[in-house]
């Protein structure tokens, strides 16, 4: 089977290499489009900018993101290939996934709380409202305390001190 995995630094986005590398031990075909998107400059930040060094900083940004899974997979022999894209993460996901008529959609994904992820939309949402091809969703970790209490009690404290301030 061939698989799109997209990637960026975090450790959640290894998650599906590891499930890769589990399924070649157990003897399954598998194949590895490793996809790294980079994000577009604000067009006032960009005319500062010479394009060969924006083309230059997203390469290096790039090839970091995608180093480990490279290596993972390369140590499993696992045939892969590695493509970077530039522009919103889900609708280049999607388009590379029905480009390289992969089978599957692997993505892996760090917890995050409800308020977060209301405030912050899923990625692996968009990627699958762009596409028929099934994406899969790995989940890492957990959400961190700061996220789960401290944040939504700093807002509440902000909430109810403008509220006192009328």
């Amino acid at each position: 089977m061939k698989y799109l995995v997209p990637v960026d630094s975090s450790r959640a986005a290894l998650v599906p290499i590891e499930h890769l590398e589990a399924a070649k031990r157990r003897g399954a075909s598998v194949e590895a489009v490793i996809l790294n998107v980079q994000p577009r400059l604000n067009r006032h930040i960009a005319q500062f900018t010479r394009r060969a060094d924006r083309d230059a900083l997203r390469a290096e940004r790039s090839r970091a993101a995608m180093a480990v899974a490279i290596e993972h997979l390369s140590r499993a022999g696992i045939p892969l290939r590695a493509l970077t894209e530039m522009g919103s993460p889900a609708e280049r996901i999607a388009a590379v996934a029905e480009a390289e008529q992969v089978d599957e959609i692997l993505m892996g994904v760090g917890r995050h709380s409800r308020w977060l992820r209301w405030l912050k939309p899923s990625i692996a949402q968009g990627v699958g409202a762009r596409t028929d091809i099934p994406v899969a969703v790995m989940a890492h970790g957990r959400e961190s305390p700061f996220e789960r209490y401290v944040v939504p009690a700093g807002v509440a404290g902000v909430a109810a001190l403008l509220i006192a301030a009328e």
